[in-house]
């Protein structure tokens, strides 16, 4: 028989430790401090030597390159709740150094230079959830004289972004646009967060929300269907629905037709055909109106708050189309004094159902 050693405690650390994924290399300061700078630029700056120019990753020897990444909102156009996604005018700016490109002899601002695309080193980047894009204009390229590159992108796109909407129309959405390397893994490339090129205009065009100052965020991560660690660069808006839109076109509406149904508590039981007709033109109105919205709202497969307002005041129209079927029935048979006794509860009663349909709409 063969009995089992237990690893040595040395082994298992290695093995828990390579199942880790690799700490952050950490930015030096003085490269972050660089790469946050403000961009200057000037005429009298030259551009590098066409020899200067090298396809491999830039000083690849002393670790990961350090690729500086901002985004600066120019336009929020629309977000779709049904197709969940959001049309946007962005720039997209990328600086890194590649020490191949410094040349003390040049100016320190920066020259705008032709892309050197496929005879130099370039970040491949990808975004995540990305629909659509459309560029402004060719991508800007410029190199300063200490070897900073900047790469700077004007695009429209469309991204889209899974959306919590449990609490619509009250919900609030960190939405969050990822950016990944293509293939360079995290001991090859890592992300720093420009937060002083980063931000958003003061007038936006998109309706109906709220929308925070934007924050950028860098980490690593794993990536589905990937072997390895990539770095990760999250530029995250805060948004919120502007409720009272909804409070106007929804909340309203919805509670003069429960109202409408209410008045067949005091109709009298001998006009019941009149309590059948309030009731019915009451339900077919509420379920016309659930329709027209249902179109603009995201088809998902839980309740909303909405949803539950909805539900609650079709119980209360159709409780109220009921009403009048029974006092039709009731009216004519020695249980006539009943129809007078419902009434008196139901005018009562009714309101609170509809006070307490509201607040469970919004509390749970």
């Amino acid at each position: 028989m063969v009995i089992a050693r237990p690893l040595p405690c040395a082994l298992l650390f290695v093995v828990a430790a390579a199942a880790l994924p690799p700490a952050e290399a950490a930015v030096p300061d003085d490269l972050a401090k660089r790469l946050q700078q403000a961009i200057v630029t000037s005429a009298a700056a030259t551009c590098p030597e066409a020899a200067a120019y090298s396809l491999t990753r830039p000083d690849a020897a002393a670790g990961p390159t350090v690729v500086g990444l901002g985004v600066f909102f120019q336009d929020l156009v629309a977000l779709d709740d049904v197709d969940q996604t959001l049309d946007m005018d962005v720039y997209v700016l990328a600086r890194w150094r590649d020490p191949r490109l410094a040349d003390t002899a040049r100016s320190s601002a920066a020259a705008e230079c032709p892309v050197p695309t496929g005879r130099l080193w370039l970040p491949q980047l990808e975004p995540e959830r990305l629909r659509s894009k459309q560029t402004f204009y060719p991508d800007r390229f410029l190199v300063d004289g200490d070897g900073i590159v900047t790469l700077m992108r004007r695009m429209w796109v469309k991204m889209s972004y899974p959306l919590d909407v449990h609490d619509f129309p009250f919900d609030r959405h960190h939405w969050t646009a990822t950016v990944w390397p293509v293939e360079s893994r995290a001991d090859e490339l890592t992300f720093l967060p420009l937060d002083r090129m980063s931000g958003r205009s003061e007038k936006l065009s998109i309706q109906g929300w709220r929308v925070g100052t934007p924050r950028v965020e860098a980490s690593t991560a794993v990536r589905d269907q990937r072997i390895g660690t990539f770095a990760r660069f999250d530029a995250i808006l805060d948004l919120e629905r502007d409720w009272s839109y909804y409070t106007w076109k929804l909340g309203l509406p919805l509670t003069l037709i429960v109202l409408m149904a209410y008045a067949v508590y005091y109709i009298p039981p001998s006009a019941a055909p009149q309590q059948i007709g309030l009731g019915t033109t009451s339900m077919l109105t509420l379920i016309a109106y659930m329709l027209t919205l249902a179109s603009t709202l995201p088809r998902i497969s839980y309740l909303t708050k909405a949803d539950r307002f909805f539900v609650g005041c079709a119980v209360l129209v159709f409780l109220g189309l009921m009403k009048g079927i029974v006092t039709l029935t009731l009216a004519q048979g020695p249980r006539a004094g009943l129809i007078d006794r419902v009434d008196r509860w139901g005018r009562w009663l009714y309101p609170v159902a509809i006070l307490g349909n509201l607040l469970m709409a919004l509390l749970y």
